[in-house]
């Protein structure tokens, strides 16, 4: 093992680990589309895939950094010397690249609108006038790259700080405030009329309303809402200093609580679309248009969206901050820079990714199908191929320190059969 910094303790790496993935899936995107195929029906099945194939594909990525103490591109080559399986490390290494970049205007947008509740300045507009603030601020291109370029710097002062006082640290406060702020929205809400209708809808399933293309939506969210193939998984397991660490129950821990998020998520908004007759609208209506108009239409309205903005934030931005201290994490190994250097460095393509992103509404589309249906499949394609028949399924159930027989045939199943057929099942379905 080498010198670098490591977590203080497993805790530390399990809440960075939620905190990376939390903001890319979970609150983002879960409730829209749990309401679009049968609610609990979909939960159901989303809980399903990430028990059999999400929480050992973890274990894998996580494994390959944590045995080797390496990120990504020396941890493949350590692993299969002889192979070219290290331009994997380059696909992950992409994937972080482009979900900080391309997503640009979502933490503009979300950053915007936490000012903003603060400042009450959407409180009392009319649903027209809802929408013209929206539109009005994303039409304003400078503004968004300049909220964004704040965000960025709010990511970098923590990162200055390294990995125990900076992304540890920050994680270990915001993660239960953010736990604390969606308790408290989510009894504040049940309280309004007709809001136990949106509960019912959550929790009870329908199964009329899931088909072949709900399964493939949720075999998706699932790879996305956990932040697999996104580096910071593989680099953050290099992290991990105790050798005896069982990998498998700490990436149980986090899948685990990434499913609860994801329902909490829902909670908080299904339940209060229905108490306000509202329609339940796609990601950034919904987050930017309907809710904003919900929050005129109760009492203490101003207060729950400073709740709801402010958690919304912490959400995003310690997945942004997890997400860079992975880039970072692997520039600093792989060409022995020092740590400042290389955040800034890191920045400018970035800021690069994020302008030609603001900037052109078409771009943003179109990475945004890069990625998610290219990238980041390739990517966790790569991974269980990899550790199911490079390094050899049982090399790294041996590294990831489990010891329950049930776990290891969930682990071989998983792996080698799968979870490869899932992964070119959802890639091969967009073009059909």
């Amino acid at each position: 093992m080498n010198n670098k910094e490591g977590f203080s303790s497993i805790w530390g790496f399990i809440l960075v680990a939620i905190g990376l993935a939390l903001g890319i899936g979970s609150l983002w995107r879960f409730p829209y589309v749990a309401y679009e195929n049968g609610g609990a029906a979909f939960i159901l099945i989303y809980i399903a895939i990430i028990l059999i194939i999400g929480i050992p594909l973890m274990t894998s990525e996580v494994a390959i950094g944590f045995h080797t103490q390496k990120t990504a591109i020396d941890a493949y080559k350590s692993i299969a010397p002889n192979s070219k399986f290290y331009l994997a490390g380059y696909i992950h290494l992409l994937a972080a690249f482009l979900i900080l970049g391309y997503t640009a205007p979502i933490y503009s947008w979300i950053f915007k609108y936490l000012v903003s509740s603060f400042t009450g300045s959407f409180m009392g507009l009319s649903p027209d006038g809802v929408v013209s603030f929206f539109e009005n601020y994303n039409a304003d291109k400078s503004k968004v790259f300049l909220f964004f370029v704040i965000n960025l710097v709010l990511n970098i002062s923590v990162l200055v700080f390294g990995v125990q006082k900076g992304v540890e640290r920050i994680s270990k406060i915001l993660l239960p405030a953010l736990f604390a702020i969606m308790i408290i929205i989510i009894v504040s809400i049940l309280r309004l009329p007709g809001a136990m209708d949106g509960v019912k809808f959550l929790l009870m399933p329908d199964f009329s309303k899931f088909n072949v293309s709900s399964l493939l939506t949720c075999l998706g969210q699932a790879f996305f809402a956990l932040g697999l193939g996104m580096l910071g998984s593989m680099v953050f397991g290099s992290y991990i200093k105790d050798p005896k660490e069982n990998i498998f129950k700490s990436s149980s821990t986090i899948c685990i609580s990434l499913i609860f998020a994801g329902v909490f998520a829902g909670l908080m908004i299904l339940p209060f679309v229905f108490a306000t007759n509202l329609d339940v609208a796609e990601g950034v209506n919904l987050s930017f248009i309907t809710l904003p108009n919900a929050f005129n239409l109760v009492v203490g309205g101003r207060f729950l969206s400073i709740l709801f903005y402010l958690g919304f934030y912490i959400a995003a931005f310690t997945s942004s901050v997890g997400v860079y201290e992975a880039i970072v994490g692997l520039i600093t190994e792989k060409h022995d820079i020092k740590r400042v250097p290389a955040i800034l460095i890191c920045a400018i393509p970035i800021l690069f990714v994020a302008y030609l992103s603001i900037y052109d509404d078409n771009t943003f589309a179109i990475l945004d199908v890069i990625e998610s249906n290219y990238v980041l499949v390739i990517s966790c394609f790569a991974i269980a191929i990899f550790s199911g028949y490079i390094w050899k399924i049982d090399n790294v159930i041996k590294a990831s320190n489990i010891k329950s027989n049930f776990v290891k045939v969930w682990m071989r199943v998983s792996i080698k059969y799968i979870t490869p057929v899932a992964i070119i099942i959802i890639f091969l379905s967009q073009f059909f």
